[in-house]
Order: C-alpha cells, then sequence, then structure tokens
C-alpha cells in the first residue's frame, strides 16, 4: 500500500499537522484501489475512523483544500469508498443504509466539491469527489463546515444551519433524514473499531 519511506496511514493521522498535510497523499497512495483499501480496513481498522475524524475536525482543512486539492480528493475517494465497502460487506452497515438519494456538498471558499448516493434496496453507499448531476439536496457552505458534517460527533448542523453557516438547496425535511441516516450509519461503523 505504502513505499518503505512513506509512513502508513495509522502514523501519519497522528502527525503534527505540517507534517499530516504533507504524507497524507503519499499514504493514501494506492488505498484507492478497492482491494488495498480492503487490506487497509481489515489490517489498520481503526486508522479509517481516525482519518476521518482527523479531517473533520482539521483546523486548516480549508488552507490545505485550497493549497492541495488533489490530496483532499484522494482522501474523498478514500472515505466513500471505503463507507461502500462497508456497507457492502458488514449488514449491519448496510441496513441502516434508509434513505435512497443524491446528496452534493459544495465549498465556498475552496474548490471542493464532492457528493453521496445512497440505495436502501441495495444497502449500497458510494459517493467521492465532484459533483452528482442530479442531486436531490445540496449543502453548500464553508469547507471547515462541510467536512465536520462528515465525522466530526460535535457537530451540531441544526444550529450550525441556523447561524447559517451552511445552506441547504433541496428539501429540509429529507436532508433532516438523510442526516439521521448517515448518524445511523457511522454509529453502526464506530461499533465496528
Amino acid at each position: 500500500m505504502t513505499g518503505s519511506t512513506t509512513p502508513d496511514l495509522e502514523t501519519v493521522v497522528d502527525q503534527p499537522d505540517e507534517q499530516f498535510r504533507k504524507n497524507l497523499g503519499p499514504a493514501l497512495d494506492g488505498v484507492d484501489d478497492e482491494d488495498d483499501l480492503g487490506e487497509l480496513l481489515v489490517t489498520q481498522p481503526t486508522a479509517f475512523e481516525r482519518l476521518t475524524e482527523r479531517m473533520a475536525t482539521f483546523d486548516e482543512i480549508t488552507a490545505f483544500a485550497n493549497d492541495d486539492p488533489e490530496t483532499v480528493e484522494q482522501y474523498l475517494t478514500v472515505l466513500w469508498d471505503g463507507m461502500g465497502l462497508i456497507a457492502e460487506n458488514i449488514s449491519a452497515v448496510g441496513d441502516a443504509v434508509t434513505v435512497d438519494t443524491v446528496v452534493n456538498w459544495a465549498a465556498t471558499d475552496s474548490p471542493i466539491a464532492f457528493h453521496a448516493d445512497t440505495d436502501p434496496e441495495t444497502s449500497s453507499i458510494s459517493g467521492g469527489p465532484g459533483l452528482a448531476d442530479d442531486p436531490e439536496i445540496t449543502f453548500e457552505g464553508q469547507t471547515e463546515v462541510l467536512f465536520r458534517m462528515l465525522g466530526d460527533d460535535e457537530f451540531n448542523g441544526q444550529l450550525a444551519f441556523v447561524q447559517n453557516r451552511f445552506d441547504i438547496i433541496g428539501p429540509l425535511e429529507r436532508s433532516r433524514e438523510f442526516n439521521d441516516m448517515m448518524e445511523a450509519v457511522s454509529e453502526e461503523m464506530e461499533a465496528l473499531a
């Protein structure tokens, strides 16, 4: 998965901010391959969760996204592919997928945009960098807020929305249903660690 001079993902997640930014891309190289990602999820089961949390709470995420959008997009590929693999192979996670929708996230202060597609019929989650063509819901806001949505346990989406920290394009009730579903998916994934 990584070269002998490149720290593994488990190590990179714990590095100070500057080293983390420098080493994340090389540590993710090859992990976007399904077999290597599956190996990571089996051999370093907490690395995926810890990486998600680190990116969600990384104080410099906006600067990182502007300075190195390729690495941030590489992370988003690993995030959504990893969630998809877990939902496909762990029935409790797949069963938590209860909303059939397509969601976009568009940053207003960086070039980052990403999407997710959930399908309860196939118990699947997919997504990655770039916007989907026909989303039901779009979240627009600062990069920091969008990433907190993805993995910060302390993020309060309702409060952030009321404080105008992000906008929702699409039905509010549907965005609540999606949020509730993703919380259930996250809880099932955390139970695996």
